[in-house]
């Protein structure tokens, strides 16, 4: 009796750990969209067709021991209670180091732009490892300054699994945190100002 009860214990143990190992092999993205910036830009060259960019700073990071590669990113954003889909801009790695202007019209600087887009980094994102970085989206021109609520980020991982990261507007880092990070050069208004 005694024999049989740890020969089902042993096995059932065998299970368990092929289920653990299946579980913790699957990758679990743990991230936050850290910061928004959000200026105006022309597309395709037109002055007259103007856009709202979304300069987005990611931050993720592996809970699992493996690693995965991000392919791509979705951005919506949640605007009078109702989610809306922004466009993601490709190709923005051409445009040299950005600038925003704050509300009393000093300049916001992000130096060494091209460098710190999170998907020409070229990283897998690993356990323990924090990859992190920027990447652009476009909406139309009155998103400017709305009061939006939320944001929500999807990594797409090479497999196309979908990542999912939902971040408030109230949890957004400050501009002073993401100038550790991001390598950009705010005005001491800025900072007063800053979430």
């Amino acid at each position: 009796m005694l024999k049989a009860i740890f020969t089902i214990i042993v096995s059932l143990s065998g299970w368990g750990k092929v289920l653990y190992d299946y579980l913790s092999s699957k990758p679990k993205i743990r991230a936050q969209v850290f910061q928004v910036m959000r200026g105006q830009m022309s597309l395709s060259g037109t002055s007259d067709e103007k856009m709202t960019a979304f300069f987005t700073y990611a931050y993720l990071v592996n809970r699992r021991k493996n690693f995965i590669h991000i392919l791509d990113y979705e951005l919506e954003i949640k605007f009078k209670n109702v989610w809306q889909k922004l466009k993601r801009v490709y190709g923005i790695h051409r445009i040299q180091d950005p600038h925003f202007i704050d509300p009393s019209g000093k300049e916001i600087k992000i130096r060494n732009f091209q460098d710190n887009l999170i998907y020409r980094k070229g990283r897998p994102v690993e356990y323990g490892t924090p990859l992190h970085g920027w990447v652009v989206f476009a909406g139309n021109q009155d998103l400017h300054n709305a009061d939006i609520s939320e944001f929500k980020l999807t990594c797409i991982d090479a497999f196309q699994g979908r990542h999912r990261i939902r971040t408030k507007s109230n949890k957004l880092a400050s501009l002073e945190q993401l100038q550790d990070l991001a390598d950009i050069q705010i005005p001491e208004t800025a900072r007063t100002n800053s979430p």
